[in-house]
């Protein structure tokens, strides 16, 4: 089911992201927008910071797709 979005909210693909620090491997969505936004996403395997956004109309999603080997 696809995510309804707020008036004025844009989804695109923003291709795959791979951890340095563990090696788990996402899908990312980025949302652009009118309004600012403030946020920071983390690994959910190692809890390293991926990406931080401050006051910004563009903002990421990642979605883990791929554990790493242990």
């Amino acid at each position: 089911m696809a995510q309804k979005l707020k008036p004025g909210v844009r989804a695109r693909d923003g291709g795959e992201y791979t951890c340095p620090g563990c090696g788990a491997v996402y899908s990312v969505t980025v949302y652009t927008s009118p309004f600012k936004d403030t946020g920071q996403a983390d690994c959910k395997i190692c809890n390293q910071p991926i990406k931080s956004w401050n006051h910004a109309t563009a903002w990421w999603s990642y979605k883990l797709t791929k554990r790493p080997r242990k």
